[in-house]
């Protein structure tokens, strides 16, 4: 009795008929939208990862959407002419902080007063050359930033990280690594946000 012959097949080979294709097509669409999907979600990772780290920047001040160009970019030399040394009538450029040291000394008292500021100015990038004290005379006041014919800017520089400190020329001193003395009412260095980092001229202790 010969055999009931398989609809399906065709000398004995698969007949390809429409659900088949229909199946077929339902898989390349599954496909199609799986690679989609994870397209779509590595890209949303991506973007997640940018804010994140975008976001870290800027709380630890490393990064300032809109800012000007960087200290580094606008740094210039200290103005050779120099009428009046001991407080000079001329703006400076805010300088970048690796460029040159800092000697921190505690005019008071405070038991680790200059350790504290100093470790605040590192971790805005300054670098710092020593500890000490000295200045006693200077005990009774925020404090002063004090440099040489060589250290203008860099003075501008620190005195725009301490608010309420002023400027005092020694000429015996060559080079620019300034000298931050801190006195009692030194409050903290400026806040970020506040920080100005423009041109500007030194503020200047007043004239004795």
């Amino acid at each position: 009795m010969r055999e009931r012959e398989d609809p399906a097949e065709w000398h004995g080979a698969h007949i390809v008929d429409e659900q088949d294709l229909s199946f077929s097509s339902d898989q390349k669409a599954k496909s199609r939208a799986r690679r989609r999907q994870n397209a779509v979600f590595a890209v949303m990772a991506v973007l997640v990862m940018t804010v994140t780290v975008g976001a870290l920047l800027i709380a630890t001040g490393n990064w300032k959407p809109g800012a000007d160009a960087t200290a580094a970019d606008t740094a210039e030399p200290t103005p050779v002419k120099i009428e009046n040394a001991k407080c000079p009538e001329v703006d400076f450029s805010y300088q970048d902080p690796q460029s040159f040291k800092i000697r921190v000394l505690n005019t008071t008292n405070i038991a680790g007063l200059a350790s504290d500021t100093a470790k605040s100015l590192e971790e805005r990038g300054f670098k710092i050359a020593s500890l000490t004290s000295g200045w006693d005379s200077l005990s009774a006041t925020t404090g002063a930033v004090i440099a040489g014919p060589d250290g203008y800017a860099q003075a501008f520089t620190v005195q725009r990280q301490v608010p309420g400190a002023v400027f005092i020329f020694d000429p015996e001193k060559w080079g620019t690594t300034v000298d931050l003395a801190v006195g009692e009412k030194y409050e903290g260095l400026q806040k970020d946000r506040k920080l100005d980092t423009s041109a500007g001229k030194l503020v200047c202790a007043p004239a004795e």
